[in-house]
């Protein structure tokens, strides 16, 4: 979640439940550094009081929380890739590195991540009509979109 500085605990737990909670419920354990975020009063009280409990990693040691670094390493890639040279757009581009990652089929699993949480094939949305006197109507790019989508759902 793309946040200006490090947000106070309780700013955290609202970050918690507008973007985690309500997308996959809560999580049975959570596993987080040492940041003061996460070690304030408030967080822990929030995780007890919605069924979750606390692990932290090791100080100094952040291969401890594994997935969670392999995750950030694959999210740098992604945007290193599209971000500009002065690096200034790299929040904007978060949506889409999410994509490319919740999409990619993992090892461990043999699936992506989207079809794990869904249970559905992920479908993309089709090329935006080029701007031509060729291109075609906005009927026809939304039949094209109801055609795919279609498609998938079988």
């Amino acid at each position: 979640i793309a946040c200006k500085g490090l947000p106070p605990a309780k700013r955290l737990a609202k970050l918690f439940v507008k973007r985690i909670y309500r997308l996959h419920g809560v999580p049975r354990r959570i596993i987080s550094d040492r940041g003061v975020q996460f070690t304030a009063k408030f967080w822990r009280e929030f995780l007890k009081s919605i069924g979750s409990s606390q692990g932290l990693s090791s100080a100094f040691h952040p291969a401890c929380n594994g997935a969670a670094e392999r995750a950030n390493a694959m999210t740098e890639q992604y945007i290193r890739c599209y971000v500009n040279y002065q690096q200034e757009n790299w929040a904007e581009l978060l949506p889409f590195a999410e994509v490319a990652y919740n999409n990619a089929v993992h090892s461990s699993t043999g699936l992506t991540p989207f079809k794990i949480n869904t249970g559905m094939d992920y479908v993309p949305m089709p090329e935006l009509p080029k701007q031509s006197p060729t291109s075609m109507s906005l009927t026809e790019w939304m039949n094209l979109l109801k055609k795919r989508v279609g498609k998938y759902r079988k």
